[in-house]
């Protein structure tokens, strides 16, 4: 029985840079090669990112809407990962 208990904890989903699990942070979102980052990290590094620069990097550059469910995505996707419709590439 204890094999399946650390079973299941092992296949719970944790941020890969803080290894908070899912259940401890209000999203967590998958990348590429099983790395997952958390809210959180993504609040903390953005604004790391934003004294580097000196300057705040406007959310516009960062994110798109989905047209069908109003789904904020970042600009790297090409699916709504909320509905799966393709994302419009704006010019």
């Amino acid at each position: 029985m204890l094999k399946n208990n650390e079973q299941e904890r092992s296949t719970e989903a944790q941020c890969s840079f803080c290894s908070k699990s899912q259940n401890q942070v209000d999203r967590l979102t998958a990348g590429p090669g099983g790395l997952y980052i958390c809210n959180e990290c993504v609040v903390l590094y953005r604004e790391r990112i934003e004294d580097g620069a000196r300057e705040p990097i406007l959310e516009r550059k960062l994110v798109r809407v989905c047209n069908s469910c109003g789904t904020s995505c970042s600009m790297s996707y090409r699916y709504c990962f909320n509905c799966g419709t393709q994302l419009i590439q704006e010019m």
